[in-house]
């Protein structure tokens, strides 16, 4: 078979970008094809902008390995490409007893990862962010923030000159899988490769077609408000409140970017299509097959998810609510220190029992590679995990 690269990547997010990097740099010759008309216009480029630090990950799992060697090696490429960065570390604040008890959880498994956690009594958290209010925090002192955006054009970049193709504005139709190859169908017609990485995020379990037939991806809507510009004094760097360790999702936060603003948010609320950045948004699609998807229904019958769904909802409709939720860790916050601000989309994982998938999943066939889930922290993943597709990559490209 005549391929037209050894390899093709889909997407142009931080994970196809980290992929086509590493492997344009072992002198293989890359494709990258992304549907819209540049990198990170998704997931990648709509989200909170942190480096997360890997306390919250279980211990043992792809995703904490990859987590805390991907937050040292991404706070250095930013550092050695002039990135902006915003240090000072994540605090999650306890307020109950139970709370306190998730905080001990946290800090066993931020140990269990080898990452620098610390527990601070009242006067600890005062210290460290004067208006948050708590009776314990957990300080993760490597976490921080930083542009998202300029760092996956930094790696397209630098994949470019190690000598990669990027081709935007192409949509892959559909894939066709030969002993020598795969041929993947696109909107400006075909292009060969000995192998293939899907890292199509929202769309990967489409792309993957039936080698994915027990799970699907259920899009959740994240919406931030943020501060004024008068008030973002109120917050230093991350103020989290402890989550439930039941759901992915961390609650509403408050994060202070590497631009100075400060957002509060994100809920975490079903869409209705895979790039619906508005609450009565339908684009792009999905919404009948999310519905005729056994694992969703099984998902929402559980009470717990149905109260998440409820209060989620309340957030996307409402500046007041998500300000209720975020002076429980900041009392000076006031209603009209919040504005609207912008929203993205988790490619959240389900499995057919109606679980939230948390751990990475990839999939392979003889020529290609299926990134099927790479949630958050999969930017702060994305150096050592695009590394790792890029060796399975090119091991099947011979």
């Amino acid at each position: 078979m005549s391929a037209d690269a050894d390899v093709l990547v889909v997407g142009a997010g931080a994970v196809g970008a980290s992929c086509a990097l590493h492997l344009a740099r072992q002198g293989l010759r890359v494709v990258v094809v992304e549907k819209e008309g540049g990198p990170a216009l998704h997931q990648s480029g709509r989200n909170s902008g942190v480096i997360h630090a890997g306390y919250n990950v279980k211990p043992g799992s792809q995703k904490a390995r990859y987590c805390v060697e991907g937050n040292r090696r991404l706070r250095a490429y930013c550092e050695e490409r002039g990135i902006a960065t915003h240090p000072g570390g994540i605090l999650v604040v306890a307020r109950t007893e139970a709370e306190r008890a998730v905080l001990a959880e946290l800090h066993k498994r931020g140990q269990g990862n080898g990452v620098d956690v610390r527990l601070l009594d009242a006067e600890g958290l005062r210290a460290q962010e004067p208006h948050a209010v708590g009776i314990e925090a957990l300080h993760a002192r490597d976490a921080a923030s930083f542009d998202a955006r300029a760092y996956v054009h930094a790696l397209s970049d630098d994949a470019l000159r190690a000598g990669a193709t990027i081709l935007y504005d192409t949509r892959v139709l559909g894939l066709d899988e030969a002993d020598g190859g795969v041929t993947a169908r696109t909107s400006k017609g075909p292009i060969t490769a000995k192998a293939l990485v899907n890292a199509a995020g929202l769309y990967a379990d489409r792309l993957a077609g039936s080698l994915a037939p027990d799970m699907r991806v259920i899009p959740f809507r994240g919406y931030y408000a943020e501060l004024v510009p008068r008030r973002r004094d109120l917050v230093r760097s991350h103020v989290y409140a402890a989550p439930d360790l039941a759901f992915p999702f961390l609650g509403v936060h408050l994060s202070r970017r590497a631009d100075g603003r400060v957002i509060v948010g994100p809920g975490a609320m079903l869409a209705f299509g895979r790039e619906a950045y508005r609450f009565s948004s339908f684009k792009g699609g999905g919404l009948g097959l999310t519905l005729g998807w056994g694992g969703f229904w099984r998902m929402m019958v559980k009470p717990q998810f149905r109260r998440l769904v409820r209060d989620e909802v309340a957030k996307s409709l409402s500046l007041k609510a998500i300000w209720k939720e975020a002076r429980l860790l900041v009392p000076d916050l006031r209603p009209e220190d919040l504005c609207k601000s912008y929203a993205g989309n988790r490619a959240q994982m389900v499995d057919r029992k109606g679980n939230l998938v948390e751990d990475i999943v990839v999939r392979q066939t003889p020529r290609t590679v299926h990134v099927l889930n790479a949630v958050s922290p999969g930017l702060t993943c994305s150096l050592p995990f695009g590394e790792h597709l890029a060796e399975t990559a090119a091991k099947l490209a011979g």
